[in-house]
């Protein structure tokens, strides 16, 4: 499973799971994550699920021809392989991926807890 989560001032703000093979993002209310900002699109982007070889989950985000685009790491993207720890800005909305597969599957990832994640999120920018 995967989830984005924004943070504010260190602390955990919003968090979404990611748990449809297409979670819509946007404006609109009809979005499964709606965001309330002017600059957002109704439709904005979305982030789907394909699935590898041996079953694993891949997440990707695809701008859906947003106003002002979609931005992973600070890169304006049409559509890319969202990685574990990936800022994902929409607007002047700021989220982390997180895939929590990655971290049962890669023990030498750093160990994910609340307090690290919002240390992470505090020094990373």
């Amino acid at each position: 499973m995967a989830r984005i989560i924004q943070t504010k001032n260190g602390h955990l703000t919003r968090q979404y799971f990611i748990q449809a093979e297409h979670v819509s993002i946007g404006r609109s209310a009809s979005n499964l994550i709606q965001l309330d900002e002017k600059i957002i699109s109704a439709e904005h982007a979305e982030i789907f699920t394909e699935h590898d070889q041996f079953g694993n989950e891949i997440y990707f985000l695809m701008d859906l021809n947003s106003t002002n685009g979609t931005f992973i790491n600070r890169n304006k993207v049409s559509c890319k392989q969202l990685k574990h720890k990936d800022r994902i800005r929409f607007g002047h909305q700021q989220f982390t991926f997180i895939n929590d597969s990655e971290l049962l599957e890669n023990p030498d990832l750093e160990t994910l807890t609340w307090k690290n994640l919002i240390k992470y999120e505090k020094f990373s920018r």
